[in-house]
C-alpha cells in the first residue's frame, strides 16, 4: 500500500502548519480501480502576528497557484511515498504600490524545496533601462531576483538549468507560474501518477513555456519550477538481444578480430538463453544456423567447429544435470 500525505508549510522557511489539515491516504496498487484524491487549501492561515496568504501548491510533480487540486493515481505499483505541500507567504505590507513596480522572481526544486541562485536568465530576457546610469531594470539596485519595469515592459526568460549547489543535481526547467497572494480559486488543477516507471517521483519538465512578459508599470511575483530529471531506464537485456539477433554475426563482429563458427554459435546460444529467461520463444535455432554456416566452410573449419560443437555440448549436458541436481533438493526440500 502507497501513502500519499499534504501539507501547509510557511514560504521560504518550511516549517509545517499543525492547522493545515494535512492527509495520509493509503493509495492501493494496480490493478485497483484508480485512486482520487481532492483538497483545496484555505486562502489563509494563521501565524503570529498576522497570517500568511496561500501562494502555491507543490504537488509532486508540478507547481500550480490553483488552490483545489485534484490527483489521481492509477500506478501506485511504482511509487511508495507522494508528497504534496502548500506554501504559504506574508503578503506585501504595501500591496498598492508606493515603489517603483517590481517583478520578483525565485527558483523552486519541485518536490524538493527552494532554490537560492536566480532563475533569470539575462541574455535571453529582454528589460528597458531608465534615463539615468543608475537606473538598470535588471539586476534592479544589484538584486538579480528583481527586475523594474517603470521604464518600459521587460520579458523574463527562465534559465534552462539550475544547480542549488556544487554537490546536487543539474535542474531542468518546469515551469514559471505568476502567484497570486491567496491564491487562484477558479477551477481545479488536476495532476496524476502516468509516465512514472523508475520507482522515483519525480517533476515533469517544460509544462510553461520559459517566457514571461510583465507590461511597463506592472508588478508580479513569479515562481520558476525546476525538477530533476527523470532516470533514463536503458533495456540492456533488450539491446543485448537486438545485437545477438541480428543475421550476420560474422560481419557484425568483423572489426572484432575474425570469429570462428563457434564464436558464432555460441552468441546465438547466449540469445537463446536470454530470450528464454525472459519467457519468450527464441527468435532463431542456433544449431540450424551451425548447419547452415557449415555449409560454407572450408574442410579445416568444418573439423574444428565440429570439436568445438562437440565441447559445448558436453558443457550443456554437464549443466543440464546440474540444473536438475538443484531442481531434484528443491523438490525433497519441498516435500519436507
Amino acid at each position: 500500500m502507497s501513502h500519499f500525505t499534504t501539507a501547509g508549510k510557511r514560504y521560504r522557511e518550511g516549517t509545517s502548519y499543525d492547522s493545515f489539515g494535512s492527509l495520509d491516504v493509503g493509495v492501493p496498487p494496480a490493478p485497483a480501480m484508480p485512486t482520487t484524491v481532492e483538497q483545496t487549501a484555505p486562502a489563509t492561515l494563521p501565524d503570529a502576528p498576522g497570517t500568511r496568504q496561500f501562494l502555491f501548491w507543490d504537488t509532486g510533480r508540478r507547481v500550480t497557484n490553483k488552490r483545489h487540486v485534484r490527483w489521481t493515481f492509477s500506478h501506485a505499483n511504482e511509487w511508495t511515498n507522494w508528497n504534496a505541500v502548500a506554501w504559504y507567504g506574508v503578503p506585501p505590507s504595501d500591496p498598492d504600490g508606493g515603489g517603483p513596480p517590481i517583478i520578483s522572481l525565485d527558483a523552486y526544486w519541485v518536490g524538493a524545496g527552494t532554490l537560492d541562485p536566480t532563475p533569470v536568465d539575462g541574455p535571453q530576457s529582454s528589460f528597458v533601462n531608465g534615463p539615468g546610469a543608475a537606473d538598470i531594470a535588471w539586476p534592479a539596485a544589484g538584486n538579480d531576483h528583481q527586475v523594474r519595469t517603470e521604464w518600459g515592459p521587460a520579458t523574463i526568460h527562465a534559465l534552462a538549468h539550475l544547480r542549488r549547489s556544487a554537490g546536487d543535481p543539474e535542474l531542468d526547467f518546469s515551469s514559471l507560474t505568476q502567484l497570486v497572494f491567496g491564491g487562484d480559486n477558479s477551477g481545479v488543477f488536476d495532476e496524476n501518477d502516468d509516465g512514472i516507471t523508475s520507482g522515483t517521483i519525480v517533476g515533469i519538465a517544460e509544462t510553461t513555456s520559459p517566457e514571461l512578459t510583465v507590461a511597463q508599470g506592472s508588478g508580479a511575483v513569479v515562481l520558476a519550477g525546476y525538477v530533476q530529471p527523470a532516470p533514463v531506464r536503458i533495456d540492456f537485456l533488450g539491446s543485448l538481444l537486438d545485437l545477438l539477433a541480428e543475421a550476420d554475426l560474422a560481419t557484425l563482429l568483423k572489426d572484432r578480430g575474425d570469429p570462428s563458427p563457434d564464436d558464432i554459435v555460441r552468441l546465438k546460444l547466449i540469445a537463446e538463453t536470454l530470450e528464454l529467461v525472459r519467457g519468450e520463444r527464441p527468435t532463431a535455432d542456433a544449431f540450424d544456423g551451425l548447419v547452415a554456416a557449415a555449409k560454407k566452410m572450408s574442410s579445416a573449419e568444418l573439423k574444428r567447429t565440429i570439436t568445438q560443437t562437440r565441447a559445448t555440448l558436453r558443457r550443456g549436458e554437464a549443466s543440464l544435470k546440474s540444473m536438475e541436481a538443484i531442481a531434484a533438493k528443491s523438490k525433497t526440500g519441498a516435500k519436507r
